[in-house]
C-alpha cells in the first residue's frame, strides 16, 4: 500500500482487487478533498471517505479493515512531505479525517489576532502540534456526541480569524458574503480568495487526472 504516492491511480476505481480499488479510491477522495492541503494552498481539511468498494455486504468488514490500513500507510508516507493525516471518527459509512501541514499551522501562531482567538477558546497556542492535538480532541468528542461542533477549528481550515470569530458569535447570522465559509469582513477579498483557491482546486484535479501522481502534488506544497 502507499503506490499511489508515486503512479497516478485515477480512473482505476472500478478495477482489480478490493485493495486496488479502495487504495484508488482513498487518492481521489485525498485530491479532491484535500488536494489544497497537498498542493500547499491551505493549513488543513476536514473530510469524509465514503469508498464505493465497501458495497457488497460479505466484504463491507474486509474493505472497513483495508481502508484502515490504507489510512496507516498514507499518514506514513505523506509525513515525509510535511503532511499528517488523522483518524477522527466512523461516520456514515466510514472515517472522518484531518489533514493538516505543520508548517503552515506553525505559521497560523505568529498572527497575534489569531493567537488571541485561540486563546479565548482556550486552545494551546505555543505549538502547532498541540494546537491540532487539542483540536482533534474536540472533534472526536463532537462526533461521538459528547460535545458541540469546535468552530474554532476554522482556524487552521484556512478562514480568516474575523470571519471564525464572527461565525462563532452569531452562527452566520450576520455573514456579508457566502462562499467556501460565512464571512464577516471584506466580501471583495473572500471573493478573490475564493476564485482563488478554485483555481488550485481545479488544477489539482486536473494534473492529477492527466497523470500526475499523488507525490508530485506533495512535492509542489513543499516548494
Amino acid at each position: 500500500m502507499g503506490k499511489g504516492i508515486e503512479v497516478c491511480l485515477a480512473g482505476l476505481q472500478g478495477a482489480g482487487t478490493l485493495e486496488d480499488a479502495l487504495e484508488a479510491e482513498f487518492v481521489d477522495c485525498l485530491v479532491r478533498q484535500a488536494g489544497l492541503v497537498l498542493v500547499g494552498e491551505k493549513p488543513a481539511a476536514l473530510f469524509g471517505f465514503r469508498p464505493r468498494s465497501h458495497g457488497a455486504a460479505p466484504d463491507a468488514r474486509a474493505a472497513r479493515l483495508l481502508s484502515g490500513r490504507l489510512l496507516v500507510a498514507y499518514a506514513k508516507r505523506t509525513k515525509a512531505y510535511g503532511v499528517r493525516i488523522v483518524w477522527l471518527a466512523e461516520r456514515e459509512g466510514g472515517p472522518m479525517l484531518l489533514a493538516w501541514r505543520p508548517a503552515q499551522v506553525a505559521g497560523l501562531l505568529d498572527d497575534e489576532a489569531a493567537r488571541a482567538l485561540m486563546a479565548s477558546c482556550g486552545l494551546p497556542t505555543a505549538h502547532a502540534a498541540r494546537l491540532v492535538s487539542d483540536l482533534v480532541r474536540r472533534l472526536r468528542a463532537y462526533y461521538a456526541g459528547r460535545g458541540p461542533f469546535p468552530h474554532e477549528v476554522g482556524l487552521i481550515l484556512g478562514y480568516p480569524v474575523a470571519d471564525v470569530a464572527g461565525f462563532m458569535a452569531d452562527g452566520g447570522r450576520g455573514a456579508v458574503a457566502c462562499g467556501r465559509w460565512k464571512v464577516y469582513g471584506d466580501p471583495v477579498r473572500a471573493r478573490r480568495r475564493f476564485d482563488e483557491l478554485g483555481r488550485h482546486e481545479r488544477l489539482c484535479k486536473r494534473l492529477y487526472a492527466e497523470g500526475a501522481p499523488m507525490g508530485e502534488l506533495l512535492r509542489m506544497g513543499m516548494a
